[in-house]
């Protein structure tokens, strides 16, 4: 949060006292927003931006619930927080960048919003863009119990869960509801909601899963069982309008056990691997999601999952909202995996896991070259993540590029590192094209901003990846480990044209920046206190630096 901006807000609730219906003042970054019901005037030419690109994101919307998300204004220097308007009256007010319209939403009906920003002095700016989105048809339900599904967690309800799914309508809802329902690898279908209320368990047998999933065409490490859900297609695009949602818990297996290097595994994925003939890399990803066109994950908790939790590639137009993944110390347990895919929204979600918490791959070496499926136009904002390898992580898969990607408004807290950029000498691509704003670390175990070219791969090589036109601002990084900025390139393939600014470094035990391989870069008002050494710069290995307003100054 920006200096000042406490004060400010306290500021706004009084000039905002004579509304007297506020229901609960505005969350932190990671809550729910605040809703109000009196209506205030727009004030026009007020000191603060309008706020932008106002939308529903893909499938955010169902009979009861509209979801919208917007940017943030060119100029919110002066930001306090957002009005929110519905048919033309106020009814929420948050500091977060989306907003969840429930209460007053009917099936099938059209509503119209739009967003404003309030300034410290209460004032509002002129009006986001407008847009109208309708509710969906009333769903009909398709309650898993009426097809035999019994949630005593012991009877293995696969056949009669997929029944129900089967015979789901276009536009329509299978429900589990509360009851702890034990089953296997469930497939979805397009113009369908999987919502659940109770507990989806995954069964601990390997059987129960095919092993037929392929994440990436040449991998020549073969086939992943199958997750306990899948929306999964090698036709791309076949699948289409996917919602998995629910207020309950995805649990994909009974118990952890054992120890993996120095963390543990679930059942199933010790199973999974005894099935494979000791094969640790063919365990299941919980939720896989392959070539799916419009998908919505929204609002459950995910634990126990026998490898990654959910994983995505090959997809578009992906939303994920309101999640909370809580699987530390399980052995490769990442939060969420976007891979080799175009359009991405992850907010309102927290991730405690046993490996990198939201991660993106986009291929790698020379097969991932050639096949040039790069992940881009991407949003992570105001998500929380707690241990796990790194908090917002691009590679070491980087074949194909990142490109545009936003990531705002999250807190790093525990984390080994917090933005974690990692590639190789044979990984080719990178990413580029990269904004990283508003974002606080703490309790960091290594690094906190990271950049590093020295991983390894074991397929043929697609030359070094690279990492450049990278934007990094408005950053404190408090109690780290290791380095608060490590810069490691490689000879050929130096990181270029980074940005760094306004980024505030506090305790970092082992040197406040290290640079080595770096281009063409630029470190503007970069504090480094309560270090042992502020810069450690390789000279010999960079060039085109420049230092402004830096304390110390290199």
């Amino acid at each position: 949060m920006k200096k000042g901006k406490s004060i400010a807000f306290i500021i706004a609730l009084l000039v905002w006292s004579s509304c007297t219906a506020f229901q609960k003042q505005a969350q932190n970054s990671t809550s729910s927003d605040s809703n109000v019901s009196c209506k205030t005037d727009v004030v026009k030419n007020a000191p603060v931006g309008s706020p932008q690109k106002l939308m529903v994101p893909p499938m955010g919307y169902d009979d009861s619930s509209i979801t919208l998300i917007w940017s943030k204004p060119s100029d919110y220097s002066n930001f306090v927080s957002y009005n929110v308007y519905q048919e033309g009256s106020l009814v929420g007010n948050t500091k977060n960048l989306f907003y969840n319209a429930s209460e007053l939403i009917e099936a099938g009906l059209p509503y119209s919003f739009y967003v404003t920003a309030v300034g410290a002095s209460g004032a509002e700016s002129a009006p986001s863009n407008k847009i109208i989105q309708s509710a969906a048809p009333a769903m009909k339900v398709f309650d898993v119990t009426e097809y035999g599904a019994v949630g005593d967690g012991k009877t293995l309800n696969t056949r009669a869960i997929q029944t129900a799914i089967n015979a789901c309508t276009k536009g329509g809802k299978v429900l589990i509801p509360s009851g702890t329902f034990l089953s296997g690898a469930l497939f979805l279908k397009s113009h369908m909601t999987l919502q659940i209320d109770g507990t989806l368990q995954g069964s601990d047998n390997a059987a129960d899963y095919p092993l037929a999933s392929t994440r990436f065409t040449y991998y020549r490490s073969g086939n992943n069982f199958m997750g306990l859900i899948n929306a999964y297609t090698v036709t791309y695009g076949s699948i289409t309008n996917v919602r998995i949602c629910g207020s309950g818990i995805v649990n994909g297996s009974s118990d952890v056990v054992g120890s993996v290097k120095g963390h543990h595994n679930t059942i199933l994925g010790n199973n999974q691997v005894a099935a494979s003939h000791n094969d640790d890399s063919d365990r299941a990803d919980m939720v896989t999601i392959k070539g799916v066109d419009g998908l919505y994950i929204g609002g459950l908790t995910f634990v126990n999952p026998a490898m990654h939790t959910i994983f995505i590639s090959y997809s578009k137009n992906i939303t994920v909202n309101g999640i909370n993944v809580s699987t530390y110390d399980i052995h490769n347990a990442d939060g969420i995996n976007v891979c080799t895919t175009d359009t991405a929204y992850i907010f309102n979600s927290t991730f405690d896991t046993g490996d990198d918490c939201i991660n993106f791959n986009a291929g790698v070496g020379a097969d991932g070259v050639r096949e040039n499926y790069s992940t881009k136009n991407v949003r992570v904002f105001n998500c929380m993540t707690k241990h796990g390898h790194g908090g917002v992580v691009f590679g070491s898969f980087t074949a194909a590029w990142f490109q545009d990607f936003v990531v705002e408004d999250c807190i790093f807290d525990g984390t080994d590192r917090g933005l974690r950029f990692k590639t190789g000498l044979k990984q080719g691509g990178g990413a580029k094209n990269i904004l990283c704003r508003d974002i606080e670390m703490k309790n960091i175990v290594k690094d906190a901003i990271f950049f590093d070219s020295t991983y390894g791969c074991s397929y043929p090589s697609g030359g070094p990846g690279q990492f450049k036109d990278i934007i990094v601002e408005n950053v404190t990084c408090n109690d780290i480990r290791r380095y608060g900025i490590y810069i490691n390139g490689s000879p050929g393939a130096e990181h270029d044209n980074i940005s760094l600014s306004n980024i505030t470094i506090d305790g970092a035990k082992k040197g406040g920046a290290y640079l080595r391989y770096c281009t063409n870069s630029t470190f503007d008002k970069v504090n480094i206190k309560n270090s042992k050494r502020a810069w450690i710069i390789d000279g010999s290995s960079t060039s085109g630096l420049t230092f402004k307003n830096c304390n110390p100054a290199p």
